[in-house]
């Protein structure tokens, strides 16, 4: 048996293992693989972009991304930093000076039109691997960015590109585009079964008839879950299900439960698909003082989340938001080799040729099997 059709294997297992913990624990399984399977995901995922230079090709085309990213970073944190002193005691009497300042709504514009930059940096990402034309770039880039001027105010908008792209598009949508593009390129059966095995998870989670809040589950379980406010990803699918009005939602409803069922199914397999194809993606061949610190890193983060969950929270923030943008670009790449691999007249029918061109130094989105 091939090392290819192994992982694929591994990852069918993992799937349905992952459910069945989702089940059971719902929070507890988020919470858990967030703290531990998520700062460690960020980190490697980081260092292998950088290696595989952000699946950009232009010349100077990194250097350009990396100032969108960073200008973004900056918009996005700014408005994190500005709710999470909120959330202290020691910051949140300055908080409350800033509110009732002349700054108030000037400021209040802003934090509703900050998550805008994750569009813009995501359209970034998209022209970047469509056009080499500078003028088409510019041109492109700059009518998306002044949309946003408009487009913030409407909360399709919002919720989409706010709350929905770096969570639930991110580690549920993406992770199935790329194994359904990893799966073609293969021609892999496994890979195949695969894909239809997550779209079978969403069918398994809905279709159960009776779902409780485990006994198990303390009241400090329930507060650090809402501290993390993923309470509001959960709240925002509950009502794309037509569910949820803002009076009639609570963690220990039926359907709040499905939904973080399917939450904490998403993030941990996420996690786990990554560190699966350690063989394939080769992540982990760094030189040994970036694998050191690395390491160090993570354990920091543990231990931060270990001494209270919220100070992890914060601390991670940048960490997880950039690992996010970064991957944009291989985003993109992926979606087009999806479209692309029904014209090739030549599909690889090999897993372990698969496995060989992912390994490789060439650009494109086949390195990534995920």
């Amino acid at each position: 048996m091939g090392e290819a059709k192994k992982i694929e294997i591994t990852n069918f297992l993992l799937i349905w293992v992952t459910l069945f913990f989702a089940f059971q624990f719902p929070f507890q399984l988020f919470l858990f693989s967030y703290a531990v399977l998520g700062p460690l995901h960020y980190l490697t995922e980081i260092n292998w972009l950088e290696k595989k230079n952000y699946f950009l090709e232009g010349r100077g085309d990194k250097k350009h991304y990396l100032k969108a990213v960073f200008v973004a970073l900056l918009l996005l944190t700014i408005t994190f930093a500005f709710f999470e002193i909120g959330k202290w005691d020691i910051t949140k009497s300055f908080q409350e000076t800033i509110v009732k300042s002349d700054f108030s709504k000037p400021l209040n514009t802003y934090t509703q039109w900050s998550f805008s930059a994750l569009f813009v940096i995501f359209i970034f990402a998209v022209v970047f691997q469509t056009t080499q034309q500078t003028t088409h770039r510019i041109l492109i880039i700059g009518i998306c960015a002044l949309s946003t001027l408009f487009l913030f105010k409407f909360t399709f908008f919002a919720v989409c590109f706010g709350i929905f792209l770096p969570t639930i598009i991110h580690v549920f949508l993406f992770t199935i585009l790329f194994m359904w593009s990893g799966a073609k390129k293969s021609n892999s059966t496994w890979g195949f079964i695969n894909v239809v095995s997550m779209f079978f998870v969403l069918i398994v989670i809905a279709s159960k008839e009776s779902i409780a809040l485990p006994s198990d589950t303390t009241q400090s379980t329930l507060e650090t879950f809402i501290a993390t406010n993923f309470h509001q990803v959960n709240y925002a699918l509950t009502r794309l299900l037509g569910h949820a009005d803002g009076s009639n939602w609570n963690l220990q409803l039926p359907i709040v439960l499905k939904v973080q069922t399917f939450i904490a199914f998403a993030y941990t397999y996420h996690y786990l698909n990554w560190f699966s194809k350690t063989s394939i993606i080769q992540w982990h061949k760094v030189d040994k003082r970036k694998m050191y610190i690395t390491l160090s890193l993570w354990v920091a983060c543990c231990a931060m989340f270990y001494f209270n969950y919220r100070i992890g929270l914060a601390a991670i923030y940048v960490l997880s938001m950039l690992h996010i943008i970064l991957e944009f670009p291989l985003n993109v790449a992926s979606i087009k080799s999806l479209f692309q691999a029904s014209s090739d007249p030549k599909p690889q029918n090999s897993g372990a040729t698969q496995t060989k061109e992912i390994s490789s130094n060439t650009k494109g989105p086949n390195k990534k099997n995920r």
